[in-house]
């Protein structure tokens, strides 16, 4: 049975302790299921409560009743709360941190033990009261037979019958004190472990957000992530064991001297024989201790790649990289699995050695006993069995904690390594009060990475920003704007000068950071909800429209990463977020590349340089046309500021920006108008009022969001649909694990080798009981001289005895070696096959999944099957072999204790099962909600800058200490559950004690004196045999749960097969580059509505399309269509003739080449990232670096093509990374690209010259452009507009401007006067403009304002008149020959030059090119002429005014452009 998990709310995280402890109660409200929010009982229990575990009986009751859920959980007790936890050890670290230098070595666990060693004493001391009771029951089974010989034989008149009653009840009273001071002892223990294990994770949190860029680099994800999971759970797991150990050697001390004092100078032989063998343990634990850490290191490489896999699995799937990355994360594994072998071998030698030793110790000892005839009578020699057998226990221990010992050696040391490694300064707080808020930036010199001469530096930097001011940076590719704002914000060195800022500050990133969370606690972040301040922002960001189209309205939960959103609308939250801190400083780094043009200038009229004009704001922009706007401009060139000043201050100097700007189509408006000076920067008009209808999807758009304004913007949760819920409850199942679980684990290493070692466990402890029952055999034939039962000499006894022992001790190894490597096997297999599933999940899994719940499966639940099953597995096999075996010896010797036996076990059955109600549920809860702490965990890496930026890091950990307590809130149930259970089944055992002596009370007169020791041995260990069983059964489950999580994703949902054998293209398909789309309907999801509707069009051979329209229309939606990483519903997409849907995924996805917008590299090399498969030569490679303009740039490295990129390539630009990625493209050469707004991040130089190396190199290529901005697009052959999942319009950029209400027409309208792309601005102000990339001009319509025009008129450019008809447009004096005829008014492009023989067209005419220079005359002429309206007659028509609106167009941007002129 499968259920949904309830999630853990987020809601109350951040909130003041105080006010949480205030909401906790006592009592559960009348009604409520549950006991969530009561206060945990254990803080307030009786002592009796307390020692007994009965306070948590409503608990279990309430688990065997019902479903537990995370929700009905006690609240955790107080001492136990990550913020108490974490204080305690923060203190004592410091002082560790405090220690004299030459003391280099800082000691985590010295630190850990000062700050709960005290209370871990207390455990210590219950557990010593416990070691202590089990001597005490050997020491009454001597005596026992001891009192039945002298009854017996009446050695001792005066000796009282009843005495072995009292012994029986002595044993069974010695035996519960031990139990209720051993469970105390576990709890404390336990509470202990996971006070350390939280401590190391709040730790690693908090110091990931103090890390600085060395200390990044030195690290990594995977291995930050390994140090939280795997690290810290170790340490937790090793305290529950540790207090066994601890004691182990006190232990066996003590049983030698008893041993000593039963049958004397013998033990010293059997101690000699453990003395040898002690260092064999030191050898071996060594040993141990370097594999172990080798394991680790092995983990962290798994771990980063597997990290780095899922964060960038679309962009892995869309370059069909599964099968390499695949090998390439199995190869890591195996280098992982290989010394997890080692690991396991040496640790099944040390564990063979050891309990080899107690059997050799008894053949060694009874054998001396027996042949140097010392006398000893059968009482003395059964406590001695009794002290071997407690001596097992120690012994068994020994090699599990040196294991352990190693593991938790190699976990806190490398949690002291990172906690010493370097963290960032914080930046200066100018706290002067007559100074402006703002920052302060003088002679400063910044690096990256002070320990390395390559890395990138800021050099001489001095800039002021206070006070209401609008600071742009601008720079190529790589010239370091991002960087200037990380360092403003104290993420780069301060090497030199000065850095301070004043008030608080709010960061918009250049990629932007989103959490998983719905989208209003996105923009609140934490902050208290203002509904007039959140609607205002709202619209300054231009989210309104976008919240119509989620069902929830801002309630709607955004994905992990934002997958759910665009890449405009992630960036316009992350503005949102910014607007509604009401900082006093804003630095924004590059946040209008990700939007669409016309959004673009929506944010920056209305937000940046309008709702944000009385702020200090810090832009880094791309869009060079909004320079005029800005109160100071700096150039960033050279790794330093190379310009600054005001826009026109910039461009009279002259210097090399300047003609960057007028390259770019952008001029001096001083030298354009010198009559008028212009006024504050604003947003220039145009003259004409309405030039363009609104087409009617636009008119119903400006409906909508009237009404918007009148609704509410959430729409609450009864407006929600579960169907359109993206992130789902994590599954569990419920109920006991069922054996399909068991069997698929058994399955991985073979049924047979399975069989081989159950026979080799029954065959252990077989041999093990066997020999004890010949000891007994053979001592009572020895003491009594009659041959025993089978009549054998005292030479053949100790023969067959020394034959068994040996045996067992075989059996003993054997089973050891191939039990561990048969779970390694199996672990590994496991890992593969589950790798390989996550591989091949479709794309809306990972959408649906966080990240946070896979990683937990490659983390904690892998590390469990790794090495956690095997012990527990192996212990519970022997645990029931051996109890077994203690059965039928107990049956065959004392058959009346079978009477209360049956009872009892009976009883211990329905214990567990009630037991395994909580334990389970509470497993799978332990699981759960540990997924939260890692999703955080990965959200916080990579928004860590933002988080410090805000200055949300205590409240990040905050919610860090919320996670953390809601996992431990079911982790310390089920540790005191374990507890509750122990008790119950010692009593339980510790009858079957009391009932052993008194049968044998019973029966002292004809049980044999050898068979009453070997009864009460044996009664003595099934009880603890039994407990543990019952324990580890419980505990195999609970890590069997980690095999059925792995199995839920292993039997998840599946993609269409990457290769269909008998559907196979051509190796050179495709061809041509046709693609056709027939009716496609594509939803992301089964129940979802559809995202594209009926869409169908055709796209020919080597043709340019351009797709635009507006957020949420369906354009990436199309993308992700074609390369199938979401399936049709409906319809078909065929590639040169041929329907996609027959080919395999890789078949089709391996042809095609996309750029995506969020560009990723990957830890490694800068050879592995262009070029990741090793598939071209170095030369091939420079040459594509010289292609995307970076060639230089990795000449400077260390390195070259080696040159190291680290995590999500952190160490490039974002700009620099689309460059790559271009570069990937390059090398594979396809006949079809896809380019999703691939160089967004780039400057419009560099975009020049990548979009001219596109055309170049790409040019036999069909490149489809996903396009925000109209300029990348407007020379392509057609363009797709969509809108609602429908193509709206599809022609050439041309034909669909000449559509007045087009959609296409109103995107290019909306972009505005102030945009570069295809801004209209007043043409006078423009003059003079460098306009050498002009390529043709284009009069695009004429209006005329008087108050009559006849139909039929001249409209002359100039003087001459050389041609008449209904509308003529007559050439300017630079061209003689006139324009053909235009039978009616429509667009004409004014083209001339050598020859006027082109057709005309019904869109205009459309004519040879003139030469640049007659380009820039032409429009430089156009701006002094007169315009002269004629009638049919020749006559001038007098006329108040006339417009003709103009447009030029270069290679990037299109400019319309409008001349107004009044008839003089």
């Amino acid at each position: 049975m499968v259920i949904e998990q309830q999630p853990i709310e987020l809601n109350s995280i951040g909130n003041d302790d105080k006010k949480t402890r205030e909401r906790e109660k006592l009592k559960r409200d009348p009604g409520q299921v549950g006991f969530g929010g009561v206060k945990n009982p254990h803080d307030w229990a009786n002592p009796i409560a307390l020692a007994t575990f009965s306070w948590i009986d409503p608990f279990s009751w309430h688990c065997f009743r019902n479903v537990l859920q995370q929700n009905q959980l006690y609240n955790l007790a107080d001492f136990d709360k990550a913020t108490h936890v974490a204080n305690k050890i923060n203190i004592e670290w410091q002082k560790e941190l405090a220690k004299p230098e030459y003391r280099r070595t800082k000691k985590y666990w010295l630190a850990a033990i000062r700050a709960y060693g005290w209370y871990y004493c207390i455990g210590l001391a219950y557990y010593g009261v416990f070691c202590a009771s089990q001597f005490v029951g050997p020491q009454l089974m001597s005596r026992i037979i001891k009192y039945i010989v002298e009854l017996r034989y009446g050695l001792n008149p005066d000796v009282d019958e009843n005495l072995g009653y009292y012994y029986a009840l002595a044993m069974f009273g010695s035996a519960m004190v031990g139990s209720f001071c051993n469970y105390q002892s576990s709890l404390i223990a336990a509470r202990v472990g996971n006070w350390v294990r939280s401590a190391m994770v709040v730790d690693v949190y908090t110091k990931s957000l103090k890390l600085d860029t060395h200390a990044k680099r030195k690290t990594s994800t995977g291995e930050i992530v390994n140090l939280m999971s795997n690290d810290a759970q170790r340490v937790a797991e090793v305290f529950l064991t540790f207090n066994a150990g601890i004691f182990a050697l006190p232990q066996i001390i003590v049983c030698i001297v008893l041993m000593y004092l039963e049958i004397g100078w013998p033990t010293f032989v059997g101690l000699g024989v453990m003395v040898i063998v002690l260092p064999l343990n030191g050898f071996v634990a060594k040993f141990l201790f370097k594999i172990r850490f080798e394991m680790v290191r092995n983990s962290d490489a798994r771990l980063r790649l597997t990290n780095e896999i899922l964060q960038f699995i679309k962009i892995i799937k869309l370059y069909a990289w599964e099968d390499p990355f695949t090998k390439k994360t199995l190869a890591s594994r195996r280098a992982e699995v290989k010394s997890l072998f080692k690991f396991s071998r040496y640790r099944a030698i040390l564990i063979f050695v050891i309990s080899a030793v107690p059997t050799l110790v008894s053949i060694v000892v009874y054998v001396i006993v027996f042949k140097a005839d010392t006398g000893i009578q059968a009482d003395r020699v059964f406590s001695a069995l009794a002290y071997l057998n407690i001596l097992r226990m120690p012994l068994a221990f020994l090699p599990l904690i040196i294991a352990m010992g190693a593991q938790v050696k190699v976990a806190t040391d490398r949690i002291a390594a990172f906690l010493l490694l370097s963290e960032r300064k914080p930046v200066e707080e100018n706290t002067d009060p007559s100074v402006p808020s703002g920052i302060y930036v003088t002679n400063a010199k910044f690096d990256w990475d002070t320990t390395k001469e390559d890395s990138f530096k800021l050099n001489n930097i001095s800039f002021e920003c206070n006070g209401p001011q609008l600071t742009m940076v601008v720079g190529s590719v790589g010239s370091g704007k991002s960087s200037l704002c990380q360092a403003v914000l104290g993420e780069m060195d301060l090497i030199d000068g000065h850095l301070s800022t004043k008030g608080r500050i709010a960061y918009v990133p250049q990629q932007a950071w989103i959490i998983n969370a719905t989208l209003k606690d996105n923009i609140l972040y934490g902050k208290e909800y203002d509904h007039e301040l959140y609607e205002q922002v709202l619209e300054v960001c231009a989210l309104k429209r976008d919240l119509e189209m989620f069902p929830e309205g801002d309630l709607v939960e955004i994905g992990e990463r934002g997958i759910n959103l665009s890449g405009g609308q992630k960036q316009r939250v992350s503005i949102a977020r910014a607007v509604y801190s009401n900082a006093d400083v804003y630095i924004m780094d590059d946040p209008l590349s990700a939007v669409d043009a016309h959004v673009g200038k929506h944010i920056f009229s209305k937000c940046i340089n309008g709702y944000l004009r009385p702020k200090t704001v810090v832009l880094v922009a791309n869009q060079l046309n909004y320079l005029p706007f800005a109160d100071h401009v700096l150039v960033l060139s050279g790794n330093t500021i190379s310009e600054r000043g005001t826009y026109s201050e910039i461009m009279v100097a002259n210097g090399s920006f300047s003609s960057i700007l007028e390259n770019y189509g952008m001029g001096n408006e001083e030298q354009q108008n010198s009559n008028s000076q212009p006024s504050t920067p604003s947003l220039i008009s145009t003259t004409v009022t309405t030039l363009v209808t609104p087409p009617p999807e636009k008119l119903e758009i400006i409906k909508e969001e009237e009404e918007l304004k009148t609704k509410p913007t959430s729409k609450g949760k009864e407006g929600k649909e579960e169907k359109g819920k993206l992130i789902q409850n994590e599954e569990r199942e419920t109920g006991s694990v069922s054996l399909s679980v068991y069997s698929s684990y058994f399955k991985l290493g073979g049924y047979f080798y399975f069989g081989v070692i159950i026979i080799l466990f029954a065959l252990e402890n077989g041999s093990s009981a066997m020999l004890n029952w010949w000891l007994s055999d053979w001592s009572n034939a020895m003491q009594f001289g009659d041959g025993g039962e089978y009549n054998l000499t005292s030479d053949q006894y100790l023969y067959i005895f020394i034959g068994i022992g040996v045996g067992s001790i075989l059996a003993a190894g054997l089973r050891n070696w191939y039990f561990f490597d048969y779970t390694v096997q199996c672990s590994k297999k496991i890992h593969d096959i589950l790798f390989k599933s996550i591989m091949r999940c479709p794309m809306w899994f990972f959408d649906t999944t966080p990240m946070g719940r896979i990683i937990n499966r490659f983390t904690r639940d892998i590390d469990v099957v790794d090495s956690l099953i095997a012990p527990s597995l192996g212990q519970y096999v022997g645990m029931f072999m051996s109890i077994v075996a203690s059965l039928v010896i107990i049956s065959i010797i004392t058959p009346f204790l079978l009477i209360p036996l049956g009872p009892i076990i009976v009883l211990y059955y329905l214990l567990q099962t009630y037991y395994r109600y909580s334990s389970r549920e509470l497993q799978r809860l332990v699981s759960i909600s540990r997924s939260p702490i890692f999703s955080q965990f990965t959200e916080t890496l990579n928004g860590a800058t933002t988080i410090r930026a805000y200055g949300r890091v205590q409240d990040s950990i905050r919610t860090n200490h919320y996670l953390l307590d809601e996992n431990n809130k079911s982790y310390m149930m089920l540790q005191t559950m374990n507890q509750w259970l122990g008790l119950r089944l010692d009593v339980l055992g510790n009858l079957i004690v009391f009932f052993a002596a008194f049968f044998v009370t019973v029966s002292r007169d004809t049980i044999t004196i050898a068979s009453i020791g070997l009864s009460i041995s044996y009664s003595l260990s099934i009880t603890a045999s039994l407990n543990r069983f019952t324990l580890q059964g419980a505990d195999l489950e609970t890590k069997m749960n980690s095999v059925e999580r792995i199995n839920h994703y292993i039997s998840g949902p599946v993609e269409a097969p990457q290769v269909i054998e008998s559907c196979r293209p051509e190796s050179d398909w495709p061809q041509q580059g046709g693609i056709a789309l027939d009716n496609v309907v594509m939803s992301y999801r089964e129940g979802l509505d559809p995202v594209l509707k009926g869409i169908t069009c055709r796209i020919a051979p080597k043709e340019k399309i351009g797709i635009v329209g507006r957020t949420g229309s369906g354009k990436s939606s199309l993308v992700l269509a074609l390369f199938r990483l979401v399936e049709l519903s409906q319809g078909s997409i065929s590639i040169d003739g041929e329907n996609i849907a027959k080919y395999g995924l890789k078949d089709l996805r391996k042809n095609l080449a996309i750029l995506p917008q969020d560009a990723c590299l990957f830890a490694g090399t800068l050879r592995m990232n262009l070029d990741p498969f090793g598939e071209h030569q170095d030369d091939v490679l420079w040459r594509v670096l010289e292609d995307i303009q970076l060639k230089d740039k990795v000449q400077e490295l260390e390195g070259g093509l080696e040159s190291i990129v680290t995590d999500n390539g952190d160490n490039w630009s974002v700009g620099q990374r689309q460059l790559i990625c271009m570069g990937r493209a390059l090398l594979r050469r396809p006949k079809i690209l896809v380019l999703d707004e691939a160089t967004a991040s780039i400057d419009a130089s560099s975009d020049a010259l990548i979009q001219t190396t596109i055309k170049e190199k790409f040019n036999d290529c069909t490149i489809i452009t996903i396009a925000h901005r109209l300029n990348t697009i407007i020379d392509y052959d057609r363009i797709i507009v969509m809108d609602a999942g429908e193509i709206k319009e599809f022609d050439s950029p041309h034909a669909l401007l000449q559509n007045p209400t087009g959609l296409f027409t109103w995107l290019v309208d909306e972009t505005g006067t102030c945009e570069q792309q295809t801004g209209k601005v007043n043409f006078r102000l423009l003059h003079p403009i460098e306009l050498f990339k002009v390529k043709k001009v284009v009069i695009e319509r004429l209006t005329v304002t008087a108050p009559q025009v006849p139909r039929t008129c001249l409209i002359s450019l100039g003087n001459e008149i050389s041609y008449q008809g209904n509308v003529h447009i007559v050439s300017h004096n630079s061209y003689k020959k006139p324009i053909p005829d235009c039978q009616k008014f429509c667009p004409i492009d004014l083209l001339g030059g050598s020859s006027f023989t082109n057709t005309i067209r019904t869109a205009g005419y459309n004519l040879q090119p003139l030469e640049f220079t007659d380009i820039y005359r032409c429009i430089k002429e156009l701006n002094e002429i007169n315009v002269t309206i004629l009638d049919p007659s020749g006559m001038i028509i007098e006329m108040p005014s006339v417009e003709i609106i103009l447009s030029y167009y270069t290679i990037h941007p299109r400019t319309s452009s409008t001349i107004q002129t009044t008839q003089q």
